[in-house]
This record gives structure tokens, C-alpha cells and sequence, in this order.
């Protein structure tokens, strides 16, 4: 797990004013809307007693704790004390929790969950423009929880050949596959898997283009047939701790081309979302549940092939990104669960250090982080 990231907290249509808790790397957050409905994320542990903020209310804007009253402003900061001191409007210093930035992108609510300031921060790639055009498209959410390791659920989207045996419904398409990587960055591919027809050929218009982004942990499948409208399915994966992962799907198809013609209508694209919910997200989960080890494994103990390339790359730039930005010492982490509260840094940690009352996340030492991705590079 690592720090210095976009990750999808919830979905922005089921978040109001009522706070909502949220678990991501291995830490708890609180989400809720003020009332001018724009979205916030603090850390979840009052700075007074350690009280659940999420289980308390918003009032005025503000979010109130539950045990005692404190109220705290989007940004983190303690602004009125109503009991213990003598000018309930004028709280102690150090009366804040961390507030992360947030952003909504496609109908998903993104928490940036480190302490880069805005000018250094990676900025959320546009990959689903089709979301922005709901006379055109047809679009839903799917929200699922699995007990698989991030990583290993973004290599699986990236992962061409899998479909042909796990998911029922693709058993019937080529299974020969010919890679094309169309663009490559240290936190970015885009790549066609172009199936094969039956004499060996490759055609545009029939495969899957994959894209994948570490920032925000998000993949992107277009699947190509032809004579049949492109099928988009993103996936975001943000880990709720070490083993467990939130997952995010949206299915998109269109209602008609540009000059109005074809397309999915309403009721076949129920089918689809319903196909997907009921069982293909079941029959990845089936496999990935049984798959050794838990964490991504190195590459000396895997036998790779041409096909794949891309889950290859999205693991490498994964680690890669995870060294450079700071990754959580997960067992330090849960060894001190019980004695202390731990946070994840925010851009205040930077801006105004020795501000805080809760420590931040132990990190892995830069070496021993090194040595993780030499390893698994071997």
C-alpha cells in the first residue's frame, strides 16, 4: 500500500451530509458533504478522545463529533469547543485532524491520501470522457469488496487472456491475442489486444484496447467486435488494507452513434449490468481467491508470455510509483493498531509540521523498498 495517491472512496450519488466511513490503507476516513454539497474527507479519529467523527452528525457545514460536540470545519480544523474551555469559539492550536483533497471524476468521489502539495500532486486522467455524455451513453456503477490484494485485482484487468476461461460469456471469442502497446509512461499504458480471426489474422476492430493509470488505480477495456457498439468497463481498485480491496466498476455502452444510429437500447444494457453484477465479477474473484501468493508475485517465479506484457507493466509501474511516493509499513501498522492512532499524512503534515495530535503511517525505508522492486524485477 502506498501513499501519494488518488484512490475512489465511494460513489459521489450515495454521498449527502450524513457522514459516511470509509476504510483505505488500512486507516479510517469520514466522508460527507457541506451544505453546499461540496464533498470532504478528514481523518475519521476526533483529535479530542479518539471518537469516531463518521458516527456523528453534519450541522451547519460542519461536522460534529459524537462524544463531545467539537466541531470541525472541511478542512480539518476545530472551529467552536461548546464545553471544556472558556471561549468555546477559540479551540487549542492543535485542534484539527487531517483533511485530504478531494475530487469527483465519473461518478466516483477520488481522495488524494498523502501530503504533496497541490503543485506537486499527479493529476486524475481523463479516461472515461463518455461519462460526460449521458444522452449518448448508457452508464452504471457497481461497487464490490473482495479479499484479494489490490495489485493482484489490476493486473487481472489487465490480464487479455483470462476471459477466454474464466468469464462464461467470452469462451466463445478468439483466444489468440497479438499485443500492440500504443503508449507507455512510468504510471501509464495503453495497449490493443488484437484477436485473432480464424486463419491467424488480426483486425482493428476485434480486441480489447486496455488502459491502466496508477494514478487512481484505474483501468480502462474497450472491448472491440465487429459489428457490435464498443463496450467500456473501467475498474478502480483502492486498497482497504494489506489483503483486502474496493472495487469500482462502470459499465458503458452507447444509446446510438454519432449520427444517431445504432447502439444498446435500456434493456439490453440491464442485461449487461446485471450479467456483470450477478456473475462475472464472481467468477474473477473465484480464481483470484485461490491464487498464490496473496501479494504480486516476482516474475522468477512465474512463467510469463507474450500476452502478458501488459499486467507486467501495470505491476512494474505499481511498484515502481509505490517506491517514489512512500509505501506503508503494513506490519509496523498493525502491530501499533491497538495502542495507538496512526493517519495518513496530508498536505497540512507538510505545509504545518508539529501541528498534529495523531502520528502519521509508518513508511518502509527508502532501501528497503528498493530491494523489494530489485527482487521482484529479478
Amino acid at each position: 500500500m502506498f501513499i501519494n495517491n488518488w484512490y475512489a472512496a465511494c460513489i459521489a450519488a450515495d454521498l449527502g451530509p450524513a457522514p459516511v466511513k470509509v476504510r483505505m490503507l488500512d486507516c479510517d476516513f469520514v466522508l460527507y458533504r457541506d451544505s453546499a454539497g461540496t464533498a470532504h474527507c478528514l481523518s475519521d479519529a476526533c483529535c479530542h478522545r479518539g471518537a469516531s467523527l463518521a458516527a456523528g452528525q453534519c450541522r451547519d457545514g460542519v461536522l460534529v463529533c459524537p462524544q463531545h460536540g467539537w466541531e470541525f470545519a472541511g478542512d480539518g480544523r476545530c472551529v467552536r469547543v461548546p464545553a471544556g474551555i472558556r471561549d468555546p469559539a477559540s479551540p487549542p492550536r492543535k485542534a484539527r485532524v487531517p483533511s485530504y483533497p478531494v475530487e469527483e471524476r465519473y461518478g466516483l468521489v477520488f481522495v488524494f491520501l498523502g501530503d504533496l502539495p497541490e503543485a506537486e500532486r499527479p493529476r486524475l486522467r481523463d479516461i472515461v470522457p463518455e461519462y460526460a455524455q449521458p444522452d449518448r451513453w448508457h452508464a452504471a456503477i457497481l461497487s464490490r469488496r473482495k479479499d484479494v490484494h489490490f495489485v493482484r485485482m489490476a493486473e487481472n484487468y489487465n490480464d487479455p487472456c483470462h476471459v477466454h476461461y474464466v468469464h462464461e460469456f467470452a469462451r466463445w471469442l478468439p483466444k489468440g491475442v497479438t499485443i500492440e502497446t500504443h503508449q507507455l509512461t512510468d504510471t501509464y499504458v495503453k495497449a490493443f489486444h488484437a484477436a485473432w480471426d480464424a486463419r491467424g489474422l488480426t483486425r482493428p476492430d476485434r480486441g480489447l484496447l486496455m488502459e491502466f493509470d496508477v494514478v487512481g488505480m484505474v483501468s480502462r477495456n474497450t472491448n472491440r467486435q465487429p459489428g457490435y457498439p464498443d463496450t467500456v468497463v473501467i475498474a478502480t481498485v483502492t486498497p482497504i488494507d494489506a489483503g483486502n480491496t474496493q472495487i469500482f466498476m462502470l459499465l458503458l455502452q452507447p444509446k446510438h452513434g454519432p449520427d444517431g444510429k445504432g447502439g444498446i437500447g435500456e434493456a439490453d444494457f440491464q442485461l449487461l449490468v446485471t450479467m456483470t453484477r450477478d456473475q462475472v465479477m464472481d467468477e474473477d474473484y473465484a480464481v483470484l481467491k485461490e491464487t498464490r501468493p496473496r501479494l504480486p508475485a516476482s516474475p522468477a517465479e512465474e512463467v510469463l508470455v507474450e500476452t502478458d506484457v501488459t499486467l507486467a507493466q501495470v505491476r512494474k509501474m505499481t511498484r515502481d510509483y509505490a517506491v517514489r511516493h512512500g509505501e506503508i509499513d503494513a506490519r509496523a501498522l498493525a502491530a501499533d493498531r491497538d495502542a495507538h492512532i496512526r493517519v495518513v499524512p496530508c498536505p497540512g503534515h507538510r505545509a504545518e509540521p508539529g501541528q498534529w495530535v495523531h502520528r502519521t503511517v509508518p513508511l518502509l525505508p527508502v532501501t528497503a523498498a528498493v530491494e523489494q522492486v530489485n527482487l521482484a524485477a529479478s
